[in-house]
């Protein structure tokens, strides 16, 4: 497959987010307190990290293979303590209580005294509607230990996916105004860990291989393919061609420290369109795999700027219209990919309605190159001349 001209580079980044434990008072010893933390995530409003705790959580227990507490509503009070819903729980006198908890898991959280799941959790289709997944587990607490507190340390089960641009050409000037993530899967069933979810993750630096996933985190089933579309759209953001990167999707929102642009989708594994498949008869094949569209707007500039009556408009001549991107994604719980649509580079994305009489994968814009030949000089007929000199004659 050709090289396309929009490059999606994905590279994991976790944004600084302090560490902020919040904690309970615990008043006589027997009542069970918690404290909360968070895995750190972009500060958006509805991203949480130790400096964005959640408002509250569901809490699930048992205490000698029994149910001891079954789904309690833990909410934090204006004085930063948490407080029960459901009334004072105390502790058993004597052995230890295991404790299973969410956020945002919903009617899917289904409670066992092996295994819990949150089974078939659906990612809203509407990103302003996604939610960020939280469970903690906590195991062998006693009025003991911790003076009877429980803390807490969330992590996040979904992926987050956010998007910039940068275009390398001065040649080019470029508007976008929507992405959309196609082709991947959109339910899942997530079973929880074995051990506690403790070691706060905070001002990560995005190293490769600093996420160990061991027995402290859950684990999703295998997800390889999938047929869901998300898409995100704003008002249209200039890129030009100053090789500067663009923030498309965490941008400031009035009201808000962050827009609610950021995707939270599924942790999978996926393999991208391929755009030159064929059928058995030789003709393309149906689209499959995984890709992006991305919504833009692209001008030729024959000048210094941009000139949009005069320049000529290379893509969206009728308004912006989406390029097509395969790319295959690999997304593991608890960490944020950033995906950057690099313009000016390559041979283009592809037309995701091509012609149908004409549906090979062409790309949407072809570097103009030069093959540079020169005539030879031709000759003309050899012609002798008289030079004027008189021949000498001998004596």
């Amino acid at each position: 497959m050709k090289k396309v001209f929009l490059g999606a580079l994905a590279m994991l980044t976790l944004a600084s987010c302090s560490k902020d434990e919040t904690t309970s008072v615990n008043r006589d010893g027997d009542e069970i307190a918690f404290g909360v933390v968070a895995n750190k995530g972009t500060r958006a409003t509805d991203v949480y990290c130790n400096n964005n705790l959640p408002g509250s959580f569901k809490v699930w227990a048992k205490y000698d293979n029994k149910t001891y507490i079954d789904g309690d509503e833990i909410k934090k009070t204006a004085d930063n303590k948490w407080e029960n819903q459901s009334g004072t729980r105390y502790w058993p006198n004597e052995g230890d209580v295991d404790f299973y908890a969410h956020v945002n898991a919903g009617d899917a959280f289904q409670w066992n005294l092996t295994a819990p799941t949150i089974r078939n959790f659906t990612v809203a289709s509407e990103v302003e509607n996604q939610v960020d997944l939280l469970y903690a587990v906590k195991i062998g607490q006693n009025k003991v230990a911790n003076a009877g507190q429980v803390k807490l340390n969330f992590r996040h089960a979904l992926s987050q996916i956010v998007f910039q641009a940068k275009n390398t050409n001065a040649n080019l000037y470029v508007e976008i105004s929507g992405v959309k993530v196609c082709k991947v899967a959109s339910t899942n069933t997530f079973t929880y860990p074995t051990a506690n979810t403790d070691n706060n993750i905070e001002n990560h630096d995005g190293t490769t291989g600093s996420i160990t996933y061991d027995g402290s985190w859950g684990t999703w089933d295998e997800l390889t393919s999938g047929t869901s579309q998300y898409e995100v759209g704003f008002d249209a953001v200039p890129v030009n061609g100053n090789n500067t990167t663009i923030s498309l999707t965490s941008t400031p929102d009035t009201g808000k420290e962050f827009s609610k642009k950021a995707m939270l989708l599924l942790p999978q594994k996926t393999t991208k369109w391929d755009v030159e498949a064929t059928d058995a008869e030789g003709t393309p094949a149906e689209q499959t795999g995984s890709y992006f569209l991305v919504k833009c707007q692209i001008w030729n500039v024959a000048g210094d700027t941009v000139d949009k009556t005069n320049d000529v408009c290379l893509w969206g001549k009728d308004g912006a219209a989406d390029i097509a991107i395969p790319v295959a994604f690999t997304w593991e719980q608890g960490k944020k990919y950033i995906y950057t649509f690099v313009f000016g580079k390559g041979n283009g994305g592809y037309d995701p309605d091509p012609d149908p009489e004409d549906p090979d994968p062409t790309p949407v814009l072809v570097p103009i190159t030069f093959d540079v030949t020169v005539d030879d000089f031709v000759p003309v007929t050899e012609e002798e001349l008289e030079t004027g000199v008189p021949a000498t004659s001998g004596n």
